[in-house]
């Protein structure tokens, strides 16, 4: 895209220097024509080598292609009060030697200590630098994770359609870098190193960071151990006492949100650490021995300080605050755009909550301006707060149906892949929070959550995702059976869609005796016209046509063709569909498939997806 706009650029230019200098040169010098063709053709030739070599010196000397817009926006942007981290990002420098090989080095420590500011730090140097490629991987969730590197793997062109992420992601690994100069690549808020280990790029000339909190990074890469500043460092960077850094446990993430807080209290610093003291954190940011949910213990000013400021921002008396909050606490931890959230409300109303809890440091923005994150730590304090106010369980159902807005139908399922992956990633977060809290949540909001996860598999399947659909679709399954029964309606649906991934994961055989089973189950308890056993009997043939039994295909469209022109008609889409199956499987096997139906008109593309 850039390369495009500048080679434009610099052929307008000599165009019209050409234009100009003849019209010059015949009309003012009064020359002839063939002098001034050769007058304009110098220049122009004079000017074009300069402007040829600007157009095209993004891939010469290294400047950041388009390629670079696209994986690096996921950035954070810089905190709006920045603490700087000399030392470390002295250490980091140092960290990767000179030479061509793919070198790893693991940012480790507690979260809230700096590690994501330090890693975005270096990749905007770098790419001041000029390098050419530098991306960024939210890893908070393997989904998320999995999300980013899709993303980037678009941004190459190594993505095809119906090949599935496994195949995009192996491209991924295998792509060299551009240039003469390192690529970089930083996978941010790893849970587990082993997580991220399959997806390190596998060729030479890569610069990978990986950030996380877990110590066990054994063969991973170079760890760099990221401890908290002293307290004195910390006191010079924020400007607060030495007293208030020390009880804040020299937590950058903390003393950032308290710095937020005492630039709005008309008497400074003086007050704040007794209010402070006067909040009641109870147990929140415990870690998993004293009962919490976490495994990670945050010092305990961490927790006050961030109740300070959910206070003065309105959490308890501001409706719109605690709900935003609530969404992007339930939301995938790589934060949700800003187009996402517009959906919750108006874009005035959201715009002007977004930038009061910015002015708290309770939020913060990618570098594209869309992104809006949510600080592990603000994630917690705002998941506990609302539990303990009986309110997360209304929280969860307000970020499922946002989310239930936010879906679009399987015809546009690949060209809106990037968008499917995020609204997966979030479907993801959103169902373990309501995991945690399922005998709360009101039976809609559980429907709810159940049909977005049934979506998302739905999406896998129809982008070609068959590895990631087939191992969704098993555990709803499993799930449905457990909590509903076998013969449920739910149940029924969960296995019908279990087919359609076994066909994009390439293992239509499997899904054939699921399909014949859910058949059986809708004819008995809904008759054979009802709309859900004509899916099924759709879904049966779509199987048997995959697994290569096109006489039986031939035979099931057929039967399934009648069923459906006698309850909507010959002229309704859904019957066309099916005709429209049978007209293709009738192509590709004619000396065994002579029929009575005429259908006329060859598929469209995404016919073979089965009928909701």
């Amino acid at each position: 895209m850039l390369l495009s706009v500048r080679w434009l650029i610099a052929t307008a230019l000599v165009v019209l220097v050409f234009g100009g200098v003849w019209a010059i040169s015949s009309d003012v010098y009064d020359l002839s024509k063939a002098t001034s063709l050769e007058v304009a053709a110098v220049t122009a030739a004079a000017i074009g080598l300069p402007l040829s070599w600007w157009s095209f010196r993004g891939q010469l000397l290294d400047e950041p292609p388009e390629v670079a817009w696209v994986t690096w926006r996921r950035m954070p942007s810089v905190p709006a009060v920045p603490l700087s981290q000399p030392r470390d990002e002295a250490r980091l420098e140092s960290a990767f030697r000179p030479g061509p090989a793919t070198q790893v080095v693991v940012l480790t420590g507690p979260s809230g200590v700096g590690k994501t500011q330090l890693a975005a730090g270096y990749a905007r140097a770098r790419m001041a630098e000029g390098w050419p490629m530098v991306a960024w991987i939210n890893a908070g969730s393997h989904e998320e994770m999995v999300a980013g590197l899709l993303e980037f793997a678009d941004a190459l062109s190594l993505r095809v359609p119906e090949e599935g992420s496994a195949r995009a992601l192996e491209r991924l690994r295998q792509h060299p870098p551009t240039g003469t100069q390192p690529s970089l690549v930083i996978f941010d808020g790893v849970a587990s190193p082993d997580v991220v280990r399959p997806y390190l790029p596998s060729v030479v000339g890569w610069r990978v960071i990986v950030t996380t909190a877990s110590r066990d990074t054994a063969q991973l890469g170079l760890e760099l151990p990221v401890d908290v500043p002293g307290t004195t460092e910390l006191t010079t960077a924020s400007g607060l006492p030495e007293s208030t850094c020390r009880n804040l446990g020299r937590l950058p993430a903390a003393v950032e949100l308290a710095v937020a807080t005492v630039r709005d209290q008309p008497r400074g610093a003086a007050p704040y650490l007794d209010r402070l003291r006067s909040v009641a954190a109870g147990r929140l940011l415990g870690d998993g021995r004293d009962g919490s949910r976490y495994q990670e213990r945050y010092p305990a000013g961490a927790a006050e300080a961030a109740l300070v400021a959910l206070h003065d921002a309105g959490f308890d008396t501001d409706p719109a605050v605690r709900r935003m909050l609530g969404l992007l606490a339930a939301l995938s931890p790589g934060g949700a755009s800003r187009g996402l959230l517009y959906q919750a409300t108006n874009q005035n109303d959201a715009e002007e909550t977004l930038s009061r809890l910015s002015r708290w440091s309770l939020v913060s923005s990618r570098m594209d301006g869309d992104g809006v994150l949510l600080h592990e730590l603000i994630r917690r304090v705002v998941d506990d707060r609302l539990r303990t106010d009986d309110a997360l369980p209304a929280a969860i159902a307000d970020a499922a149906t946002l989310l239930d807005q936010a879906l679009f139908a399987e015809e546009q399922a690949w060209d809106r892949r990037a968008e499917g992956d995020q609204l997966i990633a979030h479907i993801a977060a959103l169902s373990t929070s309501a995991g945690s809290t399922t005998s709360s949540l009101p039976t809609e909001a559980v429907e709810r959550v159940l049909g977005l996860r049934q979506w998302a598999t739905r999406q896998l399947s129809a982008v070609g995702d068959g590895g990631r659909a087939v191992e969704l679709a098993e555990s709803i399954r499993q799930e449905c059976e457990t909590l509903l029964g076998p013969d449920h309606p739910g149940t029924l649906a969960a296995s019908d869609n279990l087919v359609i991934a076994y066909v994009a994961a390439r293992r239509a055989s499997d899904g054939i005796p699921l399909a014949e089973e859910v058949l059986g189950a809708r004819e008995q308890q809904l008759g054979r016209s009802h709309q859900d056993t004509l899916a099924s009997r759709y879904t049966l043939a779509y199987a048997h046509e995959y697994a290569g039994h096109l006489d039986e295909a031939v035979r099931l469209y057929d039967t399934a063709y009648t069923e459906y022109a006698r309850v909507y008609g010959a002229d309704h889409p859904q019957t066309l569909t099916v005709g429209g199956a049978l007209a293709r499987v009738r192509a590709a096997a004619p000396a065994r498939a002579a029929g009575r139906h005429r259908t006329g008109g060859a598929p469209r593309h995404g016919d073979q997806q089965p009928i909701d």
